[in-house]
């Protein structure tokens, strides 16, 4: 502020003029009206070293003191008029005084004029700078203003230097080249035309702004790539322009301030930029950001509460079905002594000598009853034997109660059954939308100074990004760029962004958006897997009952299965391909692992009677190596590491016999090179654990396909007999 109170008072005829319409616009933006006046009377006492300057200068100081202390005592903010109002009564001594000691009648008349103009002007945009703030979009007034102080600083810039060496050349490039790197391309444009022009009038000749506007034009026509190539280009076009004589008779100076002007644009740090270049998009990006982002912390807090809610259905059920009765034998003797003893005739003959219902004598007969399935006279007590007249009608109604009860209890005990595959699917949907909360609570960033950072990164290899959206942080990570459809292919694109967000990154997918293409980078796994497959059906079977799965569940997770079927043929393979496909959907949809396979197992059971299947699964994780093996029923497998070979065995029953299947996820370790080794029981009885050791040993491979083929190749000779299947895969470091 200091310094352009001092541009401003330096310039020949209007400077008091113009540096007291910039000390009453700073005043009005409220800045420190006692820092910003020494400042004042300093400048046009420095440039204009009279007694009487120290007056003309005091005078707008002592008026603007007086006007805000009259607005504060009435609590009322001081409008841009008044401020306007007490610079043109400010300058009453100066124009007074120059009018009567000189006769330039003319320039003390526009001096007064000026300062009201330029006030106003001043006043509006370091209103808009101070304290409405540069973040908001300008206004067409601010505009105007804007346009207009520009120019005026541009007539300032023209007295300030010496020996062809002025301050102008240093300021037009500065300018030029930082607004081509920070803002639009009409704003440089505009910034160029209008210093240009202020530079003209002052030397009344229109070089000045030709010149000026083809520094700009250079500028913007090499701001797609980066900034060094727009500081060539001004240099380049102001040596031209020294070349031809543009400025009439200016030398190399002004070469050298151009040259000065550009270093000091190039000085500027590369965050300041792009803070600067961030803001001036404005705030609807910035806008945008906080929607979406809200927007997305709603969504998650919604499917989070949807999880609760299917969290708690599903435990309510897993309750309800831990807690339904089951048929015993106690309960249908006091249901029979209750229906059948309680309404004969010679019931308190039993009930005295009992002191009770007969509940208790009735118990042998009912446990016969539950457990063997019908009850006789044979299997009365003596106190029934000797009391009762009615024990072939006794017999008859506990067998016909206990028939009733279990059928009660079956229907009840398939409700229970429902009930638990409802919690089960209840709770897999729990966590789901759970995972989804955790998705949508991931932050979108498309309008920070990162982005705009990424921006000018891919600028300085050529790569023009005119939209660009992060999502996500760590190996969670994706980024998707809007590029010309020259650099969508172009491998630099993806360094770049995985320097810029620490991970590595690549390109998933390539679309195309008109003349452009949208480039969807995600975060590269660490590892990946290669594998192999080898199968033989059983016989002349049309069809194996073995089903090989190889799925990606997700980036970072690669599934292989193997089910096999229970016999062999169609209804072994139809057995098979249903769990494997029904696994498949569960693993898509990002339900947990032990749901999965006990949800698999209840539906199995309930669709197939009497059909069973074993499972073997293995998930890899590619970021960590990490790999979950889950086996129900299945033949072991084999991890094979440089230094050992570990058999993974099976205690689980398979799938579709027992009602709930405990499914044992176990953990290892994979590292780069190793390898996994799963086949159907079809080769592993007769190779066993040995057996398949030993020619692991002997094929000694690292080629997975090789070894599948070579496993195989030894059941068969070993005279395997049923369907075979070997599935072996690698582990490598990307």
């Amino acid at each position: 502020e200091g310094l352009a109170l001092f541009l401003f008072a330096s310039v020949p005829s209007f400077g008091f003029a113009f540096s007291l319409a910039l000390f009453c616009a700073l005043v009005f933006a409220r800045q420190n009206i006692l820092a910003v006046s020494p400042c004042f009377i300093v400048a046009n006492v420095v440039f204009t070293p009279d007694w009487r300057m120290l007056l003309y200068a005091l005078a707008p100081v002592v008026i603007l003191v007086a006007l805000y202390a009259i607005f504060y005592k009435f609590r009322k903010n001081v409008p841009l008029w008044s401020i306007a109002l007490c610079a043109l009564v400010g300058m009453i001594p100066y124009v007074a005084c120059g009018c009567v000691f000189g006769s330039d009648y003319l320039r003390f008349g526009l001096s007064a004029l000026f300062a009201v103009v330029t006030t106003f002007c001043f006043g509006i945009c370091a209103y808009a700078v101070f304290v409405r703030s540069i973040l908001h979009k300008a206004t067409v007034d601010e505009l105007i203003c804007g346009g207009i102080t520009l120019a005026v600083t541009g007539y300032a810039l023209s007295g300030v230097g010496g020996y062809g060496f002025y301050a102008y050349g240093a300021a037009l490039s500065f300018c030029v080249l930082f607004c081509s790197v920070c803002f639009k391309p009409q704003t440089t444009l505009f910034v160029g035309i209008l210093l240009g022009a202020g530079m003209s009038v002052a030397r009344w000749n229109m070089t000045y702004l030709g010149a000026a506007v083809a520094l700009a034009t250079a500028a913007v026509a090499f701001s797609p790539f980066t900034k060094w190539s727009s500081a060539l280009a001004i240099v380049a076009i102001e040596g031209i322009e020294w070349l031809l004589d543009a400025y009439s008779g200016t030398g190399w100076q002004s070469l050298v301030m151009c040259a000065v002007g550009v270093i000091c644009a190039l000085c500027i740090p590369s965050s300041v930029t792009t803070k600067i270049k961030g803001l001036a998009k404005g705030d609807n990006r910035r806008a945008y950001t906080g929607v979406v982002n809200r927007r997305g912390r709603e969504l998650a807090a919604r499917l989070s509460s949807a999880s609760d809610v299917f969290y708690d259905m599903s435990k309510n059920l897993e309750q309800v079905a831990q807690n339904s009765s089951e048929c015993s034998p106690d309960k249908l003797a006091k249901e029979v002594a209750k229906s059948f003893c309680g309404r004969c005739r010679d019931r308190e003959i039993c009930f005295t000598a009992l002191g009770s219902d007969t509940a208790s004598v009735l118990l042998p007969m009912a446990d016969a009853a539950v457990n063997r399935g019908k009850v006789t006279i044979l299997d009365m007590p003596p106190f029934v034997t000797s009391r009762c007249s009615n024990m072939h009608s006794l017999a008859s109604a506990i067998n016909t109660s206990a028939e009733a009860y279990k059928k009660r209890m079956s229907e009840a005990k398939s409700l229970v059954a429902c009930k638990s595959l409802m919690s089960e699917q209840f709770a897999g949907v729990s966590l789901v939308l759970d995972s989804l909360a955790t998705s949508c609570a991931e932050q979108v960033n498309f309008a920070s100074d990162d982005v705009e950072f990424l921006k000018s990164e891919l600028l300085k290899h050529n790569v023009v990004a005119s939209e660009i959206v992060i999502c996500g942080e760590g190996s969670k990570s994706s980024a998707t760029l809007l590029v010309r459809s020259s650099d969508a292919q172009k491998a630099v694109v993806a360094k770049i962004v995985s320097k810029h967000l620490g991970c590595k990154m690549e390109v998933s997918k390539i679309q195309d958006k008109g003349s452009q293409k949208a480039m969807y980078l995600d975060c590269a796994p660490v590892y990946e897997v290669a594998f192999g497959t080898a199968q033989k059906r059983y016989g002349e079977e049309s069809e194996s009952g073995d089903t090989v799965s190889v799925l990606c569940p997700s980036r970072t997770r690669r599934l292989f299965a193997i089910c096999d079927g229970m016999g062999h043929g169609s209804n072994a393979s139809k057995t098979s391909k249903n769990a494997v496909r029904m696994i498949e959907s569960f693993y898509r949809a990002g339900i947990d692992s032990g749901i999965i396979l006990s949800l698999a197992n209840k539906l199995l059971k309930i669709g197939a009677e009497d059909m069973f299947s074993s499972l073997d699964i293995a998930v890899l994780d590619m970021q960590s190596g990490g790999l979950d093996v889950v086996k129900l029923g299945s033949a072991s497998s084999f991890i094979i590491r440089k230094e050992n070979i570990e058999m993974l065995t099976c205690t689980c029953a398979p799938i579709g016999i027992v009602d709930d299947v405990e499914s044992i996820t176990s953990r290892y370790q994979l590292f780069d090179g190793d390898m996994l080794l799963m086949m159907s029981d079809g080769v592993f009885d007769v190779l066993d654990g040995s057996g398949v050791c030993e020619a692991i040993d002997e094929i000694d491979t690292q080629n997975p396909q090789t070894l599948a083929d070579a496993i195989l190749e030894k059941a068969l000779q070993k005279g395997a007999n049923d369907d075979c299947t070997v599935l072996a895969m690698r582990l490598f470091m990307v």
